[in-house]
């Protein structure tokens, strides 16, 4: 529950820096439909960890905020082509471990909340994946699009993603047994 709170902080994040910074209303747009279906996303968990109580952090991990400071350091198309490189990165991870819940979680309410947050993940990948199709490989001033740097992160993300969902596997079984 931690990580996928603190992805849901990211990707609200992200968000809010695609209507700030992009370049064009594909990226704006795109950026206000994660602010609103990542918020409702975390509405739902943030009840369900208080219902196990569990403490949720107040920010992203430290690689998501890292990798949202990579994006914000490309301007105008550069941008936009790191913001949607960045976001389908970590929407492929976050489907993965949603998926892997979904598939070998033990607690309902956990595999609940991710056969939910599974089909919104799809969908802002499936448009993200439409996005990057549109969006240029090189741009102007002979910035490169969005390197290894930036994929680093997103492993870190994933990481930080199945530690969450272990620890919470991990938390639910010791409960059950103290009960």
């Amino acid at each position: 529950m931690v990580s996928s709170h603190q992805g849901n902080l990211a990707e609200i994040a992200a968000g809010e820096a695609a209507l700030e910074y992009g370049t064009s209303d594909t990226v704006r747009d795109m950026g206000a439909t994660l602010i609103e279906d990542h918020q409702a996303l975390d509405e739902d968990l943030t009840a369900a960890a208080a219902d196990f109580g569990v403490e949720l952090p107040g920010e992203p991990t430290a690689e998501q905020q890292a990798t949202l400071e990579d994006v914000l350091s490309h301007q105008g198309e550069s941008f936009d082509t790191a913001w949607i490189a960045s976001q389908i990165e970590a929407h492929q991870m976050s489907l993965a471990a949603t998926e892997t819940q979904i598939a070998s979680g033990s607690e309902p309410a956990a595999i609940e909340l991710a056969e939910a947050a599974a089909p919104v993940i799809q969908g802002h990948l499936d448009h993200l994946m439409e996005l990057s199709s549109g969006t240029p490989d090189q741009v102007p001033s002979g910035l490169a699009a969005a390197g290894p740097p930036m994929l680093l992160g997103v492993s870190m993300i994933t990481l930080g993603l199945f530690a969450g969902a272990g620890s919470l596997m991990f938390f639910i079984r010791r409960r059950r047994h103290e009960a």
